[in-house]
């Protein structure tokens, strides 16, 4: 069958292999979502336009702001140093992320801590994208805000604004797999199940960032590199079969899991629970006469709350019981100091009006007598009858001040009064308190002891245990008829397997003999254009359909994974190019012609080595005008000869690029 089959074609070359109508295997095939893509790929292009970096340095031999835009257009680009550490990684990693959407994790944590503004501008088949990330310099945080818009009618239409992180890569693979017509990877093994490889897996295709265990891509898993080669070629029908083919192995895998030993397991659980359930019966009927343990649990839970009420109560009344007799004692002391003080005043008050009562009939110095009329007349004249001082009334003060002494100590001894019937009154609260709390505590230990009650316990949990056992058994029954309808279900899909296998043989022979031949075309150019880099001794390199491939080295068989580092990034950089050429010689491909590469002659690469690469590099520039590589490197002569004087960002001397 040619390739360029029809999908009505292709239906019937599957059911006449299946032996089914072409209603069954329709069914089939719509049931698991393979659908037929036959037609040639029409090639699109992926473009960096610009970038831009703004922020503040620190801890750095050049700290300070800084505001850099780098512009770039179609053809060979590079981004060259004198010293290396001068950012030319950084850059070629922000481009990478920008395109992938996941610049969080692509900048080094402390450039990600200088930014305050990365942008980086791309066009998707002459259509601008942008993501911006904005955040304060100085912050280490990687919570950035981040814009991803397109280009329209001269300005930008956003389609994602949040933070960056696994939303931001969602928006960017969901636009770029709209814009180049890809479609995700289907994949399914025995390890992981059936997982979806997407943007962020076809676009490392396009970044050679030094030696790694992958030919084309940066994964080996699920057979990627082959899958990406295919997908960049622009074969037909590859992603109906990675379709028929994952859902074959998902569906077989689902069947795997069914085919466990389980028949006759209801019959087996059915006798199972009869036992159990006689056993419960049996257990239930031992049950003696009594309380009920489940209401004397809850009766000891209430009790619980009880008790913990009643001590805080016995607290509370203890605490106001020491208060008031704290109070009582205070308030006693004054009282006493008040009465002292009452009676003293009285007493020195009784004194006076003694002395002042008497009448002596002598001098008490010299017994000269004194005359009775003397005291009369003292007394009419308001002196004193002994000495002749004259004496002028006065205001009783001494009166005043036992007034105020008396009603004070009224008022205290009301007080006392007062308080000591508080105090009697709380002793008595406190006191019923401890009683209800003894009592409740009486109570507490009865439940007790009647839940210890000798027997009851084991019964108890033999009859818990019996009912687990029965609701398991009933579940596993429930579960058992379910899968068995499930099986019933299953039956109008009988014909599935058989229609995904040969959905898969079919669709393999549509684009098998296609995609020899371009393998065979991309193994012959990765091997000029690696000897050509200086892979030595190197006689062929055979990419397979399988995905591996064979190389003869020193008439030595060998393969990718033995190589040394250089020669291993020499033969990345190759399959790169080698997919490029291949795609421009057939005029079809889906490459979307941008290549980045970082540092390619830091892998102990000879100049002249060097010098061939670039060489390369600048003769596939120009035979397809569309195409946009740009080369991060040390600034060699082989170099700045090759690349245009305007296309080349250079750090001259000890400077940085930002």
């Amino acid at each position: 069958m040619m390739t360029q089959a029809t999908a009505a074609e292709w239906i019937e070359a599957i059911a006449g292999k299946a032996s089914l109508p072409v209603a069954v295997v329709q069914e089939a095939l719509d049931r698991h979502a393979v659908e037929p893509q036959s037609t040639l790929p029409r090639r699109k292009s992926l473009r960096v336009r610009s970038v831009t970096l703004e922020g503040v340095k620190e801890g750095t031999a050049a700290d300070g702001p800084f505001d850099q835009t780098f512009t770039f257009g179609p053809g060979l680009w590079a981004i060259v140093s004198d010293e290396n550490f001068r950012g030319k990684s950084t850059l070629l990693n922000m481009i990478q992320g920008g395109i992938r959407g996941d610049i969080h994790e692509r900048v080094k944590p402390d450039v990600w801590r200088w930014l305050s503004k990365a942008e980086i501008v791309f066009e998707a088949n002459g259509i601008g994208h942008r993501v911006l990330v904005t955040k304060e310099a100085g912050d280490p945080d990687k919570d950035a805000a981040a814009t991803f818009a397109r280009e329209q009618e001269g300005g930008w239409f956003v389609l994602y604004e949040g933070t960056v992180g696994k939303p931001l890569e969602r928006a960017v693979e969901d636009a770029m797999l709209a814009e180049f017509g890809f479609a995700r990877f289907h994949a399914h093994n025995k390890k992981d199940g059936s997982h979806t490889h997407g943007w962020q897996v076809i676009a490392s295709a396009l970044f050679v960032n030094g030696p790694g265990e992958a030919v084309f891509g940066e994964l080996l898993v699920d057979a990627i590199p082959l899958r990406l080669l295919q997908m960049f070629m622009g074969l037909p029908w590859v992603s109906t079969y990675t379709a028929a083919s994952t859902a074959l192995k998902r569906l077989r895998t689902t069947k795997a899991e069914r085919l466990s030993p389980s028949k006759g397991l209801k019959d087996r659980l059915q006798a199972r629970l009869g036992t159990v359930e006689d056993a419960l019966a049996a257990a239930r009927g031992r049950v003696r006469p009594g309380p009920d343990r489940g209401v004397l649990r809850a009766r000891m839970l209430e009790m619980d709350g009880r008790l913990l009420a009643l001590r805080e109560r016995v607290e509370a009344t203890r605490r106001e019981t020491f208060r008031l007799e704290r109070q009582l004692q205070g308030a006693t002391t004054v009282l006493l100091d008040t009465r002292r003080a009452l009676q003293q005043l009285k007493d020195d008050r009784a004194a006076g009006v003694v002395l002042r009562t008497l009448r002596p009939v002598c001098c008490p110095s010299c017994d000269t007598g004194i005359d009775h009329d003397r005291h009369a007349r003292a007394t009419d004249g308001s002196t004193c009858a002994l000495c002749g001082t004259r004496q002028t009334p006065a205001e009783d003060e001494d009166g005043l001040r036992l007034e105020e002494l008396q009603r004070d100590a009224d008022d205290v001894a009301a007080n006392v009064a007062e308080l000591r019937a508080q105090a009697t009154e709380a002793q008595a609260s406190q006191r019923g308190a401890e009683a209800e709390l003894s009592r409740a505590i009486a109570s507490s230990r009865a439940l007790e002891a009647a839940l210890r009650t000798e027997g009851s316990a084991d019964l108890e949990l033999e009859i818990r245990g019996l009912e687990a056992q029965r609701e398991q058994l009933l579940a596993l029954i429930a579960a058992e008829e379910e899968e068995a309808e499930d099986e019933a279900a299953d039956a109008a899909g009988a014909h599935d397997e058989a229609v995904l296998k040969a959905a898969e043989e079919v669709t393999k022979d549509l684009y098998d003999g296609l995609a020899r031949e371009i393998l065979a075309d991309v193994s012959k150019e990765i091997t000029q254009l690696s000897r050509s880099f200086g892979v030595q001794n190197i006689e062929s390199m055979d990419w397979g359909t399988g995905g591996a491939m064979r190389i003869v080295q020193g008439r030595a068989q060998t393969s990718f994974g033995k190589l040394s580092p250089g020669e291993n990034l020499r033969v990345r950089i190759a399959a790169a190019l080698a997919v490029i050429e291949v795609a421009r010689q057939r005029m079809y491909g889906r490459h979307p012609g941008l290549l980045v590469l970082d540092s390619p002659g830091a892998q102990e690469m000879a100049p002249a080595d060097f010098a061939a690469l670039l060489s390369r590099v600048h003769g596939a520039i120009e035979s397809a005008g569309d195409i946009q590589i740009i080369v991060g490197a040390r600034a060699e002569p082989a170099l700045l000869d090759v690349v245009p004087c305007d296309h080349v960002t250079h750090a001259q001397g000890e400077r940085f690029l930002f």
